[in-house]
């Protein structure tokens, strides 16, 4: 008896141990560089960057930028989208009014780390807001679900993000003619998902990275 609660003890010290192992192996990180203050800038061509409602597909050419004055755990980028277009036929416009996105602690291992992402607004009455045609969407602040994907590119020293975030909320304030929406209101369930990852680079040769 004796016998097997040692070995008994010495299996769950093994256990604990393994488990210590992978939280250390999966804990937060930080987004940092090389000197600061750095900004990383990662850009996207038309028909990469997707936001889906109800009613299609709003794709635009996109330019992000970053900001580090230190070593942090949350990051603000900055998006500017142009050359959108709406449901495969209509010109689009994309204001980011006062909203940026907040990337959180990234977890993970190695080189390969997922983030959440945040909307986060300065104004609620700035949200942001697309338009297309007699149709109108505006996004406010809120933390969907869904997360980026961040991985190290250690020999260039840069960082490549590629989102799949879900369940973004967003509010239909004009559906006017020919417009595909259901109708005005608050509505739920869009996406904003990227086809192939994104590459940040520094623009002061800075080495940027995540750990």
């Amino acid at each position: 008896m004796i016998r097997n609660l040692k070995t008994l003890g010495v299996a769950l010290c093994a256990v604990l141990a393994l488990s210590v192992v992978v939280a250390s192996a999966a804990s937060a990180a930080n987004y940092t560089a090389s000197s600061y203050p750095t900004t990383g800038t990662g850009e996207s061509e038309l028909g990469n960057d997707v936001f889906k409602t109800e009613a299609g597909n709003v794709e635009c050419k996109s330019h992000f930028a970053g900001t580090l004055s230190a070593s942090s755990s949350t990051l603000t980028v900055t998006p500017t989208y142009t050359k959108c277009k709406a449901f495969g036929f209509l010109e689009a416009t994309v204001n980011m009014g006062s909203c940026d996105y907040l990337f959180k602690a990234p977890t993970g291992e190695k080189d390969a780390y997922t983030a959440a992402v945040e909307v986060k607004c300065t104004n609620a009455a700035s949200p942001i807001t697309i338009s297309a045609g007699t149709c109108k969407t505006t996004v406010g602040e809120q933390a969907p679900t869904g997360s980026v994907a961040i991985t190290n590119e250690t020999a260039a020293g840069d960082v490549k993000v590629k989102a799949s975030v879900t369940g973004i909320k967003y509010t239909v304030t004009e559906d006017g003619f020919a417009c595909p929406f259901g109708g005005t209101g608050a509505k739920t369930g869009a996406t904003y998902t990227q086809t192939n990852a994104i590459t940040f680079d520094s623009t002061n040769g800075a080495t940027i990275d995540v750990g």
